[in-house]
C-alpha cells in the first residue's frame, strides 16, 4: 500500500518544475481556520507543526531538493525542531510560511521557517534533519548528499540559531542521561 502512495506522490512531484534555487526562500500562503484554534481562540501550538511540514513540502517541490534527494536515494528525517512563538495568530488571520535551507554540516541539514504576514512575524523555527538512505535506512552525511545533488552550492555558514539549537540539544541529552528515576 505504502509503495503505491509513494509512487503516485513521486509521479506528481516529477511533473512540477522547480522554480527556485535550493537555498532560496519558498513562501506558502495560508489562513487560520476554525479547526486550527484552541480554547484560547488562537492557533493551537500543535497546528503550527502541521504548517511547518506543509512549508517544508512546498520548499521540496519548488526547489530541486526533493527531486535530487530521490535521485540520490536519500530522504531527510526530522531530528529536532525548536519553535519560538512570537505573536498569537487569530481566526482567519492570513499568514505565509516562509521556508529555506539555511545550511548543512556532516550530520544535519538545517531549515529555517517563519510564519509572517508582511513585516509581522508570528512564529519562527529551526529544524535539524538527518539524511538517510531510503533502502538501508542508514545515516548518510548531509554534506556528501548535498554535494552530490547540488555541486554548485556549498554550505552557507551555520546560522547562530542552529548553533544554539545544537547546544540546547546537547544540554538536554546530558540532563536526560543524568536522570536516574522518573516519578
Amino acid at each position: 500500500m505504502w509503495f503505491f502512495f509513494r509512487f503516485f506522490v513521486a509521479t506528481y512531484i516529477q511533473k512540477i518544475k522547480p522554480t527556485k534555487h535550493i537555498l532560496e526562500w519558498v513562501s506558502a500562503p495560508y489562513r487560520v481556520m476554525p479547526w486550527d484554534l484552541d480554547a484560547n481562540l488562537h492557533m493551537n501550538n500543535v497546528k503550527y507543526l502541521k504548517y511547518l511540514e506543509r512549508g517544508r513540502v512546498e520548499h521540496m517541490i519548488h526547489t530541486p531538493w526533493l527531486r535530487n534527494m530521490y535521485r540520490s536515494n536519500a530522504k531527510a528525517l526530522i531530528a529536532n525542531t525548536e519553535v519560538s512563538y512570537v505573536k498569537e495568530m487569530r481566526l482567519f488571520q492570513k499568514f505565509s510560511v516562509e521556508t529555506r535551507i539555511s545550511s548543512w554540516d556532516e550530520k544535519y541539514l538545517y531549515i529555517e521557517q517563519v510564519f509572517a504576514d508582511g513585516k509581522t512575524i508570528f512564529t519562527c523555527s529551526v529544524t535539524r534533519m538527518a539524511t538517510v538512505d531510503m533502502k538501508t535506512h542508514k545515516r548518510l552525511s548531509a554534506t556528501e548528499v548535498l554535494a552530490k545533488a547540488f555541486a554548485e552550492s556549498s554550505a552557507p555558514p551555520l546560522p547562530e540559531s542552529a548553533q544554539h539549537l545544537n547546544a540546547l540539544i546537547k544540554a538536554q541529552r546530558q540532563e536526560t542521561q543524568a536522570i536516574t528515576h522518573i516519578h
